[in-house]
């Protein structure tokens, strides 16, 4: 019995040893992971695909095994040396990293099943706004393309179809305000939002910006256009797309609704 003591309590401290080296491990390399890509040292293929869902999700899976084995070692040992031995809390520190760091996996993973990622978002699927020639210059050939007409899903539906079958509330935003006015608190409303504007023109109703996401600092770009209603008022559209091909979880179509509702809850 003492010489089983006496391995269970080297086990211990190996096992405790390398739960605190996963938790410091973990968290870096998925920080490594993500703003190595949003800083450019590497394509975002590799942020997140190899370094996220291929080793990150090793090493999530490591952290839990080594978490609840540990735990079990140590209860093992309580049990039989009648006294406790090693740091239990980095035991429960890595397994419910690890716990966390797959229950978000799933998550994700749940939000991709549920269907075909929308990357260009639109208040007006039959004349959505449009982008100008110098802004699309300015991007790289390797984006995503900004033309809307021809564009369709991963499953073969056009975009209009899906819009409207995920995102039906997403539609053309009516205000009382004159154009210009709208178009000054669009204006006001996107900068406030932390968007890059680039260019803005009140003559012609329509400004564009860029948003970068805080993780692995996907980009995506917006126009919006405002014109005057026909009744009064104006009409304003917004148009949100992702640059990459990248499942954006929702990003996009979580963008226009909070402007829309901001803009228009805004109003005097």
């Amino acid at each position: 019995m003492a010489r089983l003591i006496e391995i269970l309590r080297m086990t211990i401290d190996i096992a405790v040893a390398l739960c605190a080296v996963l938790i410091l491990v973990t968290p870096l390399w998925f920080g490594l992971a993500a703003f190595g890509t949003k800083w450019e040292f590497w394509s975002w293929q590799t942020g997140l695909n190899s370094m996220t869902h291929v080793w990150g999700l090793r090493l999530l899976l490591m952290g839990l095994v080594a978490g609840v084995l540990t735990l079990g070692v140590l209860i093992l040992y309580r049990l039989l040396a009648r006294q406790g031995h090693g740091n239990w809390l980095s035991a429960i520190a890595i397994t419910l990293i690890a716990v966390a760091g797959l229950t978000w996996a799933v998550q994700v993973e749940a939000s991709k099943s549920a269907g075909p990622a929308v990357l260009d978002v639109t208040t007006d699927v039959l004349d959505p706004p449009h982008f100008s020639a110098g802004f699309t210059a300015r991007r790289s050939g390797l984006d995503a393309s900004l033309d809307y007409d021809g564009k369709t899903a991963a499953d073969g539906q056009t975009l209009p179809a899906l819009q409207a079958g995920r995102y039906p509330a997403i539609s053309t935003l009516r205000l009382d305000d004159p154009a210009p006015t709208a178009f000054a608190r669009a204006l006001e409303l996107a900068r406030e939002s932390g968007w890059r504007v680039s260019t803005a023109s009140a003559e012609a109703g329509m400004f564009e910006a860029g948003a970068e996401s805080l993780w692995y600092g996907f980009r995506d770009d917006i126009v919006v256009r405002v014109r005057a209603g026909e009744a009064g008022g104006s009409l304003v559209d917004i148009r949100s797309v992702a640059r990459q091909p990248v499942h954006d979880l929702g990003r996009n179509a979580d963008r226009v609704e909070a402007f829309l509702e901001a803009l228009g809850g805004a109003q005097p």
